[in-house]
């Protein structure tokens, strides 16, 4: 119930020292819309509004999860003072149907908290660090207090979190550094704090990202396969800056009826072909990459990708898919065969250019981009070669099962929980492919999963695409990928070799320790990939890639 997914992040009670106390920085009142996405879907919205009170400050929020948290919060309001230490907490609602109130005291002499679940009433009272900022797991308005405070800190000081109603934590900063995003409205200037949340049986490293009025830009705790993130540095015109490749050269590609945002990393400081044409790679993202850089976990995969490969004498693609950064087109109407004519038109684009060589011209898909990748190469034979890295290897329908099992492990849900939520699940496949209907299904629910890519996504099987394209395939995969576990390149490699053309070949490279995000790791830190503080794509992936172009498609 409530009081077991609220602990799901393994934030427990620990002693804190060194805690920053420095006043911060007034933040700016206002609204603010944010989505949360778990395991890289939209799953939920969270609307917070900030006040000034003629004592201190006020913060209101409300929002909706759906599966596998169905989580309703129709009201949550915190109160702190002019110092920013708390007063008091109360929040409204339900999960899983069973109505829900918290309300918290803060004193001078502790916390006093009463929790109603349904018809159950629980109470406790914890001693009070009057520093703390609160943050009951799974209320990201409560954050907007953090993005308050951490303005006051500097890396290697603490924060005193009080995790209501369960007791008290650390957070301790690790770095601070700067993102610059180009929107519609101008440019916005984040600053992002690397911090950990410091349970010592499970440590949650988190990204916090603070605008220049002292408001929450986006939470991302990688390890519990949770992003929030304000609509405007989510919205279709915002685009973060880095340092460009000298290489880098951005342009638009006309797609159906709207035109997609792609950068092309030439090589510079290489040698050139004898004829001038570059070997070059499209870069095919997933549901789960929201920008051009491919950004998992912190990892800026395409980016690095592209520079890397760039300097090895291979040119890149990189492009926002429709609906997303600054390409045009409408994302929610899209489905896996939508985003596979993307994918030929960019193809196309680049078979024009004289300088690439149109015989050495590959598509490599990471996660479902890898499905889309194959779409494409089955349509289109300007492709002459599909890499796939980390994607899957059964149909839709299984593998996002999987995924919800293993969603329900990381949160921590009981057996009789895992069994209800699978089961609905379950129900909602059956309602989205046709074969039911959606009585008894929470129309929230059904405002999620009933669309043309989730459609897509459960009735796609890759056997069904693989068997009939002809182009040679590589498959990359890290060892210790556990997001899609090793045993689905496994069985594409199988599929693939039951093809009968010579020019049909199939290469699979297993990459010894490297995690779903394709950086090095250990099997100690594989299921809490967050925590790696390695934030460089292993070598070996550009590598592989550049050695299947050179050994497998002519000249």
């Amino acid at each position: 119930m409530f009081r077991e997914a609220t602990m799901a992040l393994g934030l427990f009670l620990v002693t804190f020292s060194a805690i920053a106390s420095a006043q911060p920085a007034p933040p700016t009142p206002g609204e603010a819309t944010f989505t949360i996405f778990l395991r890289s879907n939209s799953s939920g919205i969270e609307r917070s509004r900030l006040e000034r009170t003629e004592t201190g400050w006020l913060i209101h929020g409300n929002g909706r999860i759906t599966a596998p948290i169905d989580l309703e919060t129709s009201r949550f309001e915190i109160e702190y003072d002019s110092n920013w230490e708390p007063l008091r907490l109360e929040v409204d609602g339900s999960r899983d149907g069973t109505s829900f109130n918290l309300n918290s005291i803060f004193r001078s002499s502790g916390i006093v908290n009463e929790l109603q679940e349904g018809t159950d009433i629980f109470t406790s009272n914890d001693p009070i660090e009057p520093t703390s900022v609160v943050l009951p797991n799974f209320f990201f308005s409560a954050y907007e207090a953090l993005a308050v405070r951490l303005g006051a800190t500097a890396p290697g000081s603490q924060l005193a979190v009080y995790v209501a109603p369960h007791g008290h934590i650390t957070a301790t900063i690790n770095t601070v550094s700067t993102r610059q995003l180009e929107t519609a409205r101008g440019t916005l200037h984040a600053r992002v704090y690397g911090l950990t949340f410091d349970d010592p049986q499970q440590p949650l490293r988190t990204e916090v990202w603070v605008d220049q009025n002292q408001r929450l830009m986006r939470v991302s705790m990688p390890t519990a396969f949770i992003e929030v993130a304000r609509e405007d540095i989510i919205s279709v015109s915002t685009r973060l800056t880095i340092n460009p490749h000298p290489g880098d050269q951005d342009t638009r590609i006309v797609s159906s009826g709207f035109s997609l945002a792609a950068t092309v990393t030439t090589p510079v400081d290489v040698p050139a072909p004898q004829n001038g044409r570059w070997p070059v790679i499209l870069l095919v993202p997933g549901s789960d990459i929201n920008d051009r850089d491919g950004t998992k976990a912190g990892v800026p995969i395409f980016r690095q990708l592209a520079n890397t490969l760039a300097d090895r004498g291979t040119m890149v693609m990189r492009y926002d898919k429709r609906g997303v950064g600054q390409s045009g087109g409408r994302s929610e109407s899209a489905s896996l065969e939508d985003y596979a004519e993307d994918v030929r038109k960019l193809v196309q684009h680049l078979e024009r250019r004289p300088d690439v060589d149109r015989d050495r011209l590959t598509v490599v898909g990471y996660g479902d981009g890898g499905w889309v990748s194959l779409i494409a190469a089955r349509r289109e034979n300007k492709i002459k070669g599909v890499g796939l890295i980390a994607t899957a290897g059964t149909n839709g329908d299984a593998f996002t099962l999987e995924q919800q099992e293993t969603m329900l492990d990381s949160i921590g849900a009981t057996e009789s929980e895992r069994q209800d939520k699978i089961a609905l699940q379950q129900r909602i496949h059956r309602a989205v492919l046709g074969d039911e209907d959606w009585n008894g299904i929470p129309n929230a629910m059904r405002l999620r999963a009933d669309t043309a890519w989730f459609r897509s996504v459960l009735s796609f099987d890759p056997a069904d695409v693989i068997r009939r394209i002809r182009q040679p395939l590589l498959i990359v995969h890290g060892e210790l990928d556990q997001e899609v576990p090793l045993h689905h390149a496994d069985r594409i490699e199988q599929l693939a070799g039951e093809r009968r053309r010579n020019s049909s070949t199939v290469e699979i490279a297993k990459l010894e320790g490297l995690n779903h995000a394709l950086v090095q790791t250990t099997a100690d830190d594989v299921q809490n990939y967050g925590m790696v503080t390695n934030r460089q794509v292993s070598q070996s992936v550009p590598e592989t890639l550049v050695e299947w172009i050179n050994n497998t498609l002519l000249d």
